[in-house]
């Protein structure tokens, strides 16, 4: 499960990932993130914005087990956002353990 919310002064977007984020979870939830993400930057764009300054946050506190589907979604938002816009917060040490073997820990700011 996944709540999500935009702070329109911070231009953030962040979303709060709770329990396994395995493969039928990501499956689901991919979609509705790949389609906030883009309501987002409309917003931005309303307010005369450009789509850079759109930051994105995954806090992950509590989830202890990610699949790589999950890895994909941090990918494909890192990609969609300015570089450095974009960071994994909360990290259990296991899950931080899954980027730091993959290498992405220091791309995807993961903390």
């Amino acid at each position: 499960m996944i709540e999500h919310s935009f702070d329109a002064v911070s231009h953030t977007l962040t979303y709060k990932f709770a329990g396994r984020m395995d493969t039928f979870v990501c499956t689901e939830e991919g979609p509705v993130v790949d389609a906030q993400l883009a309501e987002a930057s409309k917003l931005l764009a309303t307010d005369g914005l450009p789509p850079s300054v759109l930051k994105v946050v995954f806090d992950v506190r509590g989830v202890n087990y990610i699949a790589s589907f999950f890895i994909r979604i941090c990918l494909m938002v890192a990609k969609a956002v300015e570089k450095g816009n974009f960071s994994i917060v909360n990290t259990d040490p296991q899950v931080k353990k899954v980027f730091i073997i993959a290498g992405l820990d220091k791309m995807l700011q993961v903390s």
